[in-house]
C-alpha cells in the first residue's frame, strides 16, 4: 500500500507538468494589432514574430500589423513597449466557429457553377491529410490512362513517417522528356495552418486536367511543359492541426521534427544565417530557423528533389496578405528585373501587392524563394493568398473564389517558364 501511495503521489505531482507541456504544444494564439512607427519596424522584426503571415495597414508615419501571436510573443511586445491591442482572443476558436456556421450546401452549389468535379474535403471544405492522398489517387484513376498525370510519388518522408507526395501533369506525364519541355513547380502547406494554398493548388490541377481537351491555352501549357505539384510540404504539421482541430482552425505553423519554421530552414548557409532579423534562433518562436540549414526532413526532401530537376519557375503558396513576393528575402533588392515583370502580369486580375519581402516590410532569411533562385536559377515566387477577413482558415465559401483569383497567375507562371533567362 505504501508503494501504491508513493506512485499516486508522484502521479499527482507530475500532473501539472504534463498539463503544462500539453498546453504549450497546443498554444493559444490571439489576433493582435501592433502599431509601429515606420522607423521602428526593424526593432519589431528582431522579436522574431511571424510578420510574413499578417495583414498590414499603412499610414505615412506608422504601420499596423494584424498578426497571430502566442502569449510569449505578446509578453515580448509588452517588455519592448510596443503599442498593441488584442482583437481576437482565441484565433483557433474563432476560425472553428466560423467554419461551423458555413452553409456547405451553398458552397456545393457554387462548385457546380464552376463545372469542376473537385469535391471539397470533410474538414469543413478543407482536405484532411488522408483525403489529400485519396484525391491524388482519384485524379490518377481518371486521367492516368490518358497519360496526363502520374501516380503520386514520395520525394521524402517526415520524421513521423508521412510521405511528401509529388505528382506531375504533362502530355506524356509518365515519360521524362528531358530538356525538351520546361519544368515548373507548385508547392503549398509549408506552413501547416495555411490550407487555402493547398486547395488552390488542387483546383489548378483539376482545371488543367478537366480543360485539356477543350481549352487551347491549357492544352498548349500541358503539351509544352512538365508541371510538378507538391501540395503538402509540411505533412506532420498539418496532421497535427487536424488531430487537435478536426473541424478546422488549427494554428500550428511549424513542423514536428525540431518545431522549425520550414520557410526559414532553406540554404545556402549564408542566406540561412544572413545578419538580419529575418528568422529566430529561439526554438519557441514561430519563425525558428532550426539548428542548421536543411536540418529538417521536409526542406531536405524539397532540396534534393529540386536539385534533380531543371525547374524554370515556381510558386510556393502561403496565406495570407494578398501579396506576391519574390527574391531577395534577405534584403530589399530585386534579384532580377524579370521578377517584377512577372509579378505585374500575375497580379493584374487578383490585385495583389508585389515586391521583395523586406520591401513589403519584413525580412526573411532561409526562405524557399531565395534558395530556388540562388542555387538553381529558378524564378520562384510566393503568393500570400487571401485578405484580412480570410485569415488562415477562410470560410468554406471562399475556397473556390481564392483558387479562381489565383488561376491566371498559375497559368502565367507556366508560360513564363519559356521566357525567363537562363543563368
Amino acid at each position: 500500500m505504501r508503494f501504491v501511495a508513493v506512485i499516486l503521489g508522484l502521479f499527482v505531482l507530475l500532473m501539472p507538468i504534463c498539463a503544462q507541456q500539453n498546453s504549450e504544444e497546443v498554444a493559444k494564439y490571439s489576433m493582435v494589432d501592433v502599431k509601429v512607427a515606420v522607423d521602428k519596424i526593424g526593432e519589431l522584426e528582431k522579436l522574431g514574430l511571424p510578420l510574413d503571415c499578417c495583414w498590414r495597414t499603412y499610414t505615412k508615419d506608422y504601420v499596423i500589423f494584424s498578426v497571430p501571436l502566442q502569449q510569449s510573443d505578446i509578453e515580448a511586445l509588452q517588455r519592448n513597449r510596443f503599442a498593441f491591442s488584442v482583437t481576437v482572443d482565441d484565433a483557433a476558436k474563432f476560425y472553428a466557429e466560423r467554419l461551423a456556421n458555413d452553409d456547405m450546401s451553398k458552397v456545393e452549389e457554387y462548385r457546380r457553377t464552376l463545372a469542376t468535379e473537385m469535391k471539397l474535403g470533410s474538414m469543413k471544405g478543407y482536405y484532411t491529410i488522408e483525403e489529400i492522398s485519396q484525391t491524388l489517387d482519384a485524379l490518377y484513376a481518371k486521367y492516368g490512362s490518358k497519360k496526363l498525370i502520374t501516380q503520386k510519388k514520395s520525394i521524402g518522408k517526415t520524421v513521423e513517417g508521412r510521405d511528401i507526395y509529388m505528382v506531375k501533369i504533362s502530355d506524356n506525364a509518365d515519360k521524362d522528356e528531358g530538356d525538351s519541355e520546361k519544368q515548373v513547380l507548385y508547392t503549398a502547406l509549408t506552413h501547416a495552418r495555411e490550407p487555402a494554398g493547398m486547395m488552390t493548388v488542387f483546383y489548378f490541377m483539376y482545371y488543367l486536367l478537366e480543360n485539356y481537351e477543350t481549352n487551347q491555352r491549357v492544352r498548349s501549357i500541358v503539351d509544352g511543359k512538365e508541371l510538378y505539384f507538391v501540395p503538402v510540404v509540411n505533412a506532420d504539421g498539418y496532421a497535427y492541426n487536424q488531430k487537435n482541430s478536426p473541424n478546422g482552425g488549427g494554428m500550428w505553423r511549424k513542423n514536428r521534427q525540431n518545431k522549425v519554421d520550414l520557410n526559414r530552414n532553406f540554404g545556402p548557409r549564408e542566406y540561412w544565417d544572413y545578419p538580419n532579423g529575418g528568422s529566430s534562433t529561439s526554438s519557441s518562436s514561430d519563425t525558428y530557423r532550426g539548428p542548421s540549414e536543411f536540418s529538417e526532413n521536409e526542406t531536405a526532401a524539397l532540396r534534393d528533389f529540386a536539385m534533380g530537376k531543371n525547374f524554370r519557375t515556381a510558386l510556393n503558396y502561403h496565406t495570407y496578405s494578398n501579396l506576391l513576393i519574390y527574391p531577395w528575402g534577405i534584403k530589399d533588392e530585386v534579384a532580377h528585373p524579370m521578377f517584377k515583370t512577372m509579378a505585374i502580369e500575375m497580379t493584374k486580375i487578383n490585385g495583389y501587392r508585389y515586391g521583395t519581402a523586406e520591401g513589403l516590410l519584413y525580412a526573411v532569411r532561409g526562405g524557399s524563394d531565395d534558395f530556388f533562385y540562388k542555387v538553381k536559377n529558378v524564378f520562384s515566387l510566393t503568393p500570400e493568398a487571401g485578405g484580412s477577413s480570410d485569415g488562415f482558415w477562410p470560410s468554406s465559401s471562399r475556397i473556390f473564389p481564392l483558387a479562381q483569383e489565383n488561376l491566371e497567375a498559375n497559368l502565367l507562371l507556366a508560360e513564363y517558364a519559356d521566357k525567363v533567362p537562363a543563368k
